[in-house]
């Protein structure tokens, strides 16, 4: 009883001393950063800046977005080199941390999430070249953009769902667009955006569709409840349609926010065993209900997620900028060109509820013709092999989930341009391991997902480009937890995170590659009381390394602890990785 009693005074005072530091740390206001690679950017003045929207979002849940018009900048129009959406948010007070979503004209550019504010006055900034984008930006003749909604004007949309019924903190938001131009300063010429997309968007689409929900009443994107709910758009292409990629966006919630962590049980109906469907996910698209590629998507860890003071003040591995999963559809062409609606629908396979996607339809035209001609060549799409094994004794226990898969997709369209076929090759190798012990006081996640994406181009016997992607992510957790009389819990916790991509381009005969290694390392304790963290501390080292065959380097090395940044190294050599 002793002990207990003074484990309950050591906590009181504890949270008494967080009480202070928070108060304290009002005139010492925390900045959020996210050690990833900046932009290529042709120097480091924009041509222009625009500043596209204001907004507070305070009790905003069930709200439709803030909206604001936009036009094309006069004093620096189209063309451009690059173009940098920058969005800069700050906290009043303290909040749970929100997902957040901008829109242009309901085509989806970036999902993020905000960080947990433990103290008034935190603030972040997220910078995204979205220079894929640009043919939604520009005014083109007859006063359209490049998208089915331009009739009704070019508008930005932002959505931050928050509730201040519990906690005071506002999010104050500015949303500015950078443009640029010139040659690009870093040799970075290969790629608009992340490597993954390398060769993908070489030009930017003339056209992009949404695949969302067409009212922005309660968000464009679709709320996935379960494995059999696939929503989808109806869309008609042009008929001169000579290319197509399908970006999908994607970030889980509720039941499913730690999917990564489900361990494989026998179904319960209710309580711990509820989400009890195992660690295997796969994002995937359909066209009038045939399956034509998917992705493992990438763990991200939110703010609020495993223990908060990870993430304060350095993020999770794409949670700023949550990854997007590319799809090349050129090979089902010959499903769509014939100017009659389709239906354009995304999944999830195993997923609990519930899941926000949506995706937007990139489609390239031919300006020397009125439609192409094209055909479907091999389709192998078998479903995807998966092997779930699980010993349980009430909570404790081991499961492991195992998949691999593998499809292929040819395709070829007849344009102006010739008659180019489209291979499509993908490949996934995923492995979860759960195990629970000591009355679930002890749990152990690793998780292994592994995939390879090869894009090829040719025209007769000619080679004319080819992609290929590695991408490798291994996820590591330990942790322990012990309840404490006030009903909050101690968890003491140990992670691993990383994300590897290797990419390959060969395009007309030029060969290049990049390589990026994105990796955290953490460690603390947390004392959480009703999902909000009351007391912690954590260390947070990340390491991000950027090298490509040009000798274009790029790394980064930060250390926090306590919540606070120990140190922050940049450097370009490439002398600086051996």
């Amino acid at each position: 009883m002793h002990s207990f009693t003074n484990l309950f005074f050591i906590i009181s005072l504890l949270i008494l001393q967080t009480r202070i530091c928070i108060i304290l740390a009002i005139e010492d206001k925390l900045e959020h950063i996210d050690p990833t690679l900046p932009p290529a950017l042709p120097g480091q003045t924009p041509k222009c800046s625009v500043l596209i929207l204001q907004q507070d979002f305070a009790n905003t849940i069930g709200a439709p977005p803030a909206m604001a018009n936009y036009t094309e900048p006069a004093d620096c129009p189209y063309p451009w080199t690059r173009v940098v959406l920058d969005l800069s948010v700050s906290a009043s007070d303290v909040q749970k941390s929100r997902i957040a979503a901008i829109w242009l004209s309901g085509v989806e550019i970036l999902r993020t999430t905000t960080p947990l504010p433990m103290s008034p006055g935190t603030f972040w900034r997220v910078q995204k070249d979205i220079t894929r984008y640009t043919n939604l930006l520009r005014q083109l003749p007859g006063g359209a953009a490049g998208t089915a909604a331009a009739g009704d004007g070019v508008k930005f949309y932002m959505m931050l769902e928050n509730s201040n019924e519990r906690l005071p903190g506002v999010y104050m938001a500015n949303v500015t667009l950078h443009f640029y131009r010139g040659e690009l300063v870093d040799g970075r010429r290969g790629y608009t955006a992340r490597p993954t997309v390398k060769g993908l968007y070489r030009q930017p689409a003339d056209i992009i569709l949404p695949v969302s929900q067409s009212c922005a009443g309660n968000g464009f994107w679709f709320r996935i409840q379960n494995e059999t709910h696939i929503p989808f758009s109806s869309l008609t292409i042009p008929r001169n349609t000579y290319r197509a990629v399908l970006e999908i966006f994607a970030s889980h919630h509720e039941h499913d926010e730690f999917w990564y962590a489900n361990p494989l049980r026998p179904s319960y109906s209710s309580g711990e065993f509820s989400n009890s469907n195992g660690g295997f996910r796969q994002l995937y698209a359909t066209i009038d209900g045939k399956f034509v590629g998917g992705h493992v998507p990438f763990p991200v860890i939110y703010p609020g997620a495993i223990n908060p003071y990870f993430w304060s003040p350095v993020a999770a591995i794409g949670s700023f900028d949550i990854p997007t999963y590319d799809l090349d559809v050129t090979p089902f062409l010959a499903m769509m060109i014939d100017g009659q609606p389709h239906e354009i629908g995304v999944g999830v396979r195993d997923a609990l509820p519930h899941w926000l996607v949506t995706a937007n339809l990139h489609l390239w035209v031919d300006v020397w013709s009125d439609s192409v001609v094209a055909g479907m060549g091999e389709y192998f799409a078998p479903e995807v092999r998966v092997n779930k094994n699980g010993e349980w004794r009430n909570v404790e226990g081991q499961s492991e989930v195992s998949a691999d898969g593998l499809v292929r997709f040819t395709g070829w369209v007849a344009s102006s341009k010739g008659n180019v076929t489209t291979r499509v090759r993908q490949k996934i190798t995923f492995k979860s391991q759960v195990a629970v012990q000591n009355r679930g006081g002890v749990k152990q996640v690793e998780m292994t997902n592994k995939a390879r994406g090869d894009v090829g181009l040719t025209m007769g016997h000619q080679i004319l480009g080819r992609v290929q992607m590695f991408v490798e992510a291994p996820l590591q957790v330990q942790s322990t937890m012990e309840t404490d009389p006030s009903g909050g819990v101690l968890e003491r916790t140990r992670l691993f995170h990383q994300l590897e991509e290797v990419v390959n381009l060969n395009e007309n005969q030029v060969v290049s590659s990049s390589t990026l290694i994105d990796r955290q390392d953490a460690e603390g304790s947390a004392l959480m009381h009703d999902g909000m963290p009351v007391w912690g501390s954590g260390t947070t080292k990340s390491s991000y390394k950027y090298r490509d065959d040009a000798n274009v380097c790029y790394l980064r090395t930060v250390s926090a602890e306590g919540g606070e940044v120990k140190f922050d190294i940049s450097s370009p050599s490439c002398l600086a990785m051996e």
